[in-house]
């Protein structure tokens, strides 16, 4: 299964040196280059995993040469290729957290899973054990931030939350 990711999600697991999640669940995963350049740069922490995962082949880079008009430019430079990326191959799965890019996504017929997404179908596929570990790192490590009510239902739905 192929799925097309923006930056968030890629730099959420690989700043945790969780890349494998993302590999086990999908299998292949391409970035443009504007993610790319996002997920690589100088002192980005977890980029050496990026690297690796590039290596091993199973995350690929694909240029983006045509962005779509209706593809919003107050959006980055990274979801705009990453969604151009899935229009132009036909994928109709994205990686996307941001939710004015997810809306975008959505409305262009693409299949939107963001990073708590992808926790919980990690764990429904016994991928991962628990979901409350990893996001917890995810918000200490790479700045992600979840609101504790969104958190306390992504822990509900992962049957984690106690009350």
């Amino acid at each position: 299964m192929t799925v097309i990711c923006n930056a968030t999600p890629l730099i959420n697991f690989a700043v945790i040196n969780r890349l494998d999640i993302l590999e086990t669940a999908f299998c292949q995963i391409v970035i443009p280059q504007a993610v790319y350049h996002e997920t690589t740069v100088a002192g980005f922490p977890g980029s050496e995993f990026v690297l690796q995962a590039i290596a091993s082949r199973w995350l690929q880079v694909r240029s983006v040469s045509i962005i779509a008009p209706n593809i919003l430019l107050k959006l980055d430079n990274g979801e705009r290729e990453a969604i151009a990326l899935a229009l132009l191959t036909g994928e109709e799965r994205i990686l996307l957290d941001e939710r004015e890019a997810r809306q975008v996504a959505q409305s262009l017929g693409l299949q939107v899973i963001g990073t708590l997404g992808v926790l919980l179908l990690a764990k429904n596929r016994e991928i991962i054990t628990q979901v409350q570990p990893l996001l917890d790192a995810m918000m200490d490590n790479a700045q992600y931030w979840v609101s504790r009510t969104l958190y306390e239902q992504v822990l509900r739905q992962a049957r984690e939350f106690i009350d």
